[in-house]
């Protein structure tokens, strides 16, 4: 199983026990009013989610890694955090999501679980860019985003008719900016 740890999180692959907290999560209408993509409305729908998460991190190669955040302290899932191939490779190589649970917003705990997936991809995978977006009404995900060593790029209409903000940074700008600022932001 793939891991990464930081001080107060283990990031681990999705495993089909996370199905009842994977729904808690995609059913929170706090957390899904800017994460619509990631809203479910069964347990079941949670499941098949998880399943197909599975599926991909089982791949070989490995294109995506599709992991739950979990508390060190109480062995709680939290959230989810991913990434694999960008969607659009003009704004970077590899794109994230994440989505957290409601009751662990505010205690950085977004931000480090970012932050150690951002050193993985350019430390262990190589990546040359990564971007992720938020909704435009998120400000709090764009501040994670930032916080993390990303900046922000643009903001996009999207079909829906939201509009997302979108951050992103090369290997280079990441590691010049994570040397010089290396713990700062890591509990924020």
């Amino acid at each position: 199983m793939f891991t990464l740890e930081t001080a107060r999180l283990l990031l681990r692959d999705l495993i089909l026990k996370d199905a009842v907290p994977m729904h808690a999560l995609r059913s929170d209408p706090v957390m899904t009013r800017y994460c619509a993509y990631i809203a479910s409305d069964t347990l079941e729908e949670a499941k098949t989610w998880v399943r197909d998460t599975m599926v991909h991190n089982a791949m070989r190669p490995r294109l995506s890694y599709n992991l739950a955040i979990v508390s060190k302290e109480d062995g709680q899932v939290m959230g989810w955090i991913g990434i694999g191939q960008a969607d659009d490779p003009t704004l970077g190589e590899l794109s994230f999501g994440y989505a957290l649970r409601s009751a662990y917003w505010g205690r950085g705990y977004m931000t480090e679980a970012l932050t150690a997936l951002l050193t993985f991809a350019y430390e262990e995978l190589g990546a040359k860019s990564v971007q992720g977006e938020c909704d435009a009404q998120n400000p709090a995900s764009g501040r994670v985003m930032a916080k993390a060593g990303l900046r922000f790029v643009e903001r996009r209409p999207e079909d829906d008719g939201r509009e997302s903000d979108y951050y992103a940074a090369t290997a280079e700008a990441w590691k010049t900016w994570h040397s010089t600022s290396r713990g700062e932001d890591a509990a924020v």
